[in-house]
């Protein structure tokens, strides 16, 4: 793994080598753009708890295996299945259909093999679908970024103007925000959404979990298919808002696909963190009743946070946030290890955190209720 990511760090580094050698303004706007654009997402990840699934370094990998080996391992197989393409059928036939034969073949393989990397490599660490949900989405997160900055210094060096910033807005804006939600984040998503049911529905037999486990995959690569095809191109104009509708029509379905399965990861998770709750964290000054139920909702825990910095100010949210995390983290971490001294860091803030909410604020856990 080690080797395969710095192979894929090397030839990154010297994309963007070229890029400030060539479009210096292009090459330090789209890194600054994408670095930004990721941030969003992180913070959006992390605004759901999300990230609270796994140790820092679990994401750091994830990602890196997307943007730095996936990438590597699937660009000469991309170019031979094109160019057996090209052979084969017509080369106008690979100019227009080779993306939607090569990429699903080859890019969802590899970004999953990362997760399964991931997955072996630490496999205590996987205990809800959610936790592998959302290494799927960072390393689809980390392709997607890397691909769109890629684009982004081609389309400079190809600009047919001298502006180095125009091409990187007009790829910000087609590849980021009507493209962002519902690409490789969203592809990687539903492969591993697959390899969760593989690892945690222990109550089907083999062939089935292998079952669902293909057709998650196979969903991917259709969603990739339709994606990278010229479907429906004919459907509408060739300016802007054209684009726009092209891009909606295509990756909404995507998006309610993923949005479902987004929804019954959450409730295998909640079930999941309400029953290693209810046995391994019974102390009610750790988790009150309506924490207790709020445990599988991240909407409704950052409903709580909202409601109490409306009602109390940032600090009080702050304070809130971070007392839920810990909750969270404890029992996950009771749920891996038991009770001890991997959870007792957390007993001791939650009880802190709640001994300052409580006197500063002395009744918003009424409103919390």
């Amino acid at each position: 793994m080690l080797v395969l990511l710095l192979n894929g760090l090397y030839a990154v580094g010297q994309l963007l080598g070229v890029g400030f050698r060539v479009m210096p303004v292009a090459a330090l706007l789209g890194l600054a753009a994408w670095a930004l654009y990721t941030l969003a997402f992180v913070a959006v990840f992390r605004a759901m708890d999300l990230l609270d699934q796994h140790p820092p370094a679990g994401y750091v990998l994830a990602f890196a295996w997307g943007g730095l080996a996936a990438p590597h391992l699937a660009m000469p197989a991309n170019h031979a299945i094109q160019s057996l393409a090209a052979k084969f059928v017509s080369p106008e036939f690979a100019a227009v259909w080779g993306p939607a034969l090569a990429g699903p073949i080859t890019e969802e393989f590899v970004k999953l093999a990362g997760v399964m990397l991931l997955i072996l490599t630490a496999r205590n660490q996987f205990r809800t679908e959610l936790s592998v949900l959302i290494v799927g989405a960072m390393t689809g997160l980390g392709f997607q970024v890397v691909e769109n900055l890629n684009y982004t210094l081609r389309s400079a060096m190809n600009f047919p103007s001298e502006s180095q910033v125009l091409p990187v807005l007009g790829d910000l804006l087609t590849r980021g925000l009507l493209s962002g939600l519902w690409t490789h984040a969203a592809f990687t998503a539903v492969a591993s959404y697959g390899l969760a049911l593989f690892l945690f529905r222990r109550d089907r037999t083999r062939a089935q979990r292998v079952g669902m486990a293909v057709l998650c995959f196979a969903l991917a690569w259709a969603m990739h298919f339709v994606w990278n095809s010229p479907w429906m191109e004919d459907w509408f104009s060739d300016d802007l808002a054209g684009l726009a509708l092209l891009l909606l029509a295509k990756g909404l379905p995507v998006l309610l696909a993923v949005a479902l399965i987004w929804r019954a990861a959450t409730l295998e998770t909640g079930a999941y963190l309400h029953a290693t709750a209810a046995s391994l964290v019974p102390e009610r000054d750790l988790l009150r009743d309506d924490e207790w139920l709020r445990l599988g909702s991240p909407l409704a825990r950052w409903r709580v946070r909202r409601d109490v910095g409306r009602a109390y100010g940032r600090r009080a949210r702050r304070l809130k946030a971070r007392l839920q995390r810990h909750q969270l983290r404890l029992v996950l971490k009771a749920g891996m290890f038991g009770r001890g001294p991997r959870t007792a860091r957390h007993e001791r803030a939650i009880r802190r955190l709640r001994a300052r909410l409580d006197a500063i604020f002395p009744d918003v856990d009424c409103l919390c209720r």
